[in-house]
């Protein structure tokens, strides 16, 4: 029999067009006073989601966004540099 895991899991992807909309405006604190904060995305339709954590949180998730952001638009720039020797591609 497998024991619990004490930390709930889950695995998600959400895909965002460009112009999607953001709202940032939620902040909370939780009953042992503790900060919270959310943003909330809108892509159309009935799709939205948000994200909510601490604010050390949320700001760890955005500088992975941006090196996320940062690695794909190097991208295209890398596949057209020449190859480097002892370097696979």
């Amino acid at each position: 029999m497998m024991r619990n895991d004490p930390m709930p899991s889950i695995g998600l992807g959400i895909i965002l067009p460009a112009g999607a909309s953001y709202d940032s405006h939620h902040h909370w604190h939780t009953s042992v006073g503790e900060l919270r904060a959310s943003v909330r995305f809108d892509i159309g339709g009935y799709n939205d989601a948000h994200i909510q954590g601490p604010p050390a949180a949320l700001r760890e998730l955005a500088a992975a966004l941006v090196d996320a952001a940062d690695r794909a638009d190097a991208w295209p720039a890398l596949l057209e540099s020449p190859a480097v020797e002892g370097v696979v591609r």
